[in-house]
């Protein structure tokens, strides 16, 4: 009898495991697929600025503005976002890409590239957490930042 509710209790263990297991890697890999066509607003590591990025559906391509309607009115539709970004695009152009757990963003201004890579990133429906970022900021230097980025989506 003994012997019985070990091996029940023992099962149960590893269907736990199992199952924790397969959504904690469900949310360390599916950043790439929950960006297209969203809009995310990030906070500044001092929490003190907020910019709000919209991921285009089909490309590599986003809009990064301070006003959340310009943000929210490119992820309308795709025409919406080509008219956006291609306001945006007189000044700065932005890139991202996604794999796994990583996300990066590139800004191309003035020919210069900058870049901040999120690692480890946890994504759920409504938001994607990573746990440290590095940066790369043309003529300005580079860096790493250890502290939690929070996106948080809005459309």
């Amino acid at each position: 009898m003994k012997k019985r509710k070990w091996v029940i209790f023992s099962v149960l263990i590893v269907i736990i495991l199992a199952v924790g297991g397969g959504f904690y890697w469900n949310m360390s890999h599916s950043v790439a697929k929950r960006l297209p066509g969203n809009t995310y607003r990030y906070q500044s590591v001092s929490k003190d600025k907020s910019l709000y990025v919209t991921f285009a559906e089909n490309d590599n391509k986003i809009v990064v503005n301070q006003n959340k309607n310009t943000a929210l009115a490119a992820a309308k539709s795709q025409s919406s976002f080509d008219k956006e970004y291609k306001l945006q695009s007189k000044e700065v152009t932005w890139n991202y890409k996604a794999e796994a757990g990583t996300l990066t963003l590139a800004q191309i201004k003035d020919n210069k590239v900058s870049q901040w890579q999120y690692n480890k990133i946890l994504a759920t429906s409504n938001k994607f957490t990573a746990r440290s970022f590095t940066y790369q900021i043309a003529q300005a230097g580079q860096g790493q930042v250890k502290s939690k980025t929070v996106f948080e989506k809005v459309n």
